[in-house]
């Protein structure tokens, strides 16, 4: 295993703490900010005890969001200087998109920074500052760059991996609320009107047919089942009833994913 270049081969200037939540009730409580930062300090002073600590926090944006399109992480990549140590808890709190984090991964180095994830890593940099002086072999067989950089393309790729896990449950969360008949947002659905109801201190959206709108739906669905296209169906339908629907208007009708399919399938 490669043995890791020890922080103190390197003066440490400043030490510039990132912390990052993406969702409002965590800007809020401030819990997970906090346990960062908490977490970041702890570790800086017990290696630098008497460096300078910066924080750049943002609030309420995601992890998916571009380093440089986020205000204190762009403000932090300015701000930093050769000699700077950057920490954040976890990876993931500093990026969920493995291009993004790819492509300013050089930027750090190119600064000489070296980027800790003190919570997921503890001592190991994950960056290390470039060494532009360093040729030839022991450049090229430099055992632990090499292994830094294998451990950073695996490592965003998790993240990537991790965020469309989330993604894949929060689409099963929308279908299980539609399926139950509550609005996953939008406009109000052709068929339905929007009821308020409380759980608790918690807000949901009641979707409430509309009898004669529904009407429409179901004879919509039934030409669909006999064969006929969107075109056909809005000929129909409009004969029939008293509505002006045009074709894109029932195409967006038969390609509803989640919202309110227990009622209208």
């Amino acid at each position: 295993m490669a043995v890791v270049r020890p922080a103190n081969a390197m003066v440490v200037s400043r030490v510039l703490i990132y912390a990052r939540v993406s969702t409002t009730e965590q800007v809020k409580s401030g819990t997970s900010l906090t346990q960062q930062i908490d977490i970041c300090e702890e570790f800086a002073r017990s290696k630098w005890p008497h460096c300078e600590i910066l924080h750049f926090v943002d609030e309420g944006q995601s992890g998916t969001i571009p380093i440089l399109e986020r205000e204190k992480a762009r403000e932090m990549t300015d701000y930093m200087e050769e000699n700077d140590v950057i920490i954040c808890t976890r990876l993931d709190r500093l990026s969920r998109n493995a291009k993004d984090l790819l492509a300013t991964i050089p930027a750090f180095q190119e600064s000489r920074v070296l980027v800790y994830f003190c919570e997921q890593f503890g001592d190991m940099p994950i960056v290390y500052p470039s060494e532009s002086d360093n040729q030839g072999l022991r450049s090229r067989f430099d055992m632990n760059r090499i292994a830094n950089e294998i451990m950073l393309m695996v490592l965003s790729a998790v993240a990537e991996i991790e965020h469309g896990t989330i993604l894949d449950r929060f689409a099963d969360g929308k279908m299980y609320w539609s399926k139950e008949g509550y609005s996953i947002g939008g406009p109000t659905p052709y068929g339905f009107r929007k009821v308020d109801e409380w759980h608790g201190h918690k807000r949901r959206v009641k979707l409430v047919e509309v009898e004669e709108e529904q009407k429409v739906l179901r004879q919509i669905y039934a030409l669909r089942d006999r064969g006929l296209g969107p075109r056909r169906i809005c000929k129909q339908i409009n004969s029939l009833f008293d509505v002006d629907f045009n074709h894109r208007k029932v195409q967006n009708i038969l390609d509803r994913k989640f919202q309110a399919t227990r009622q209208i399938h």
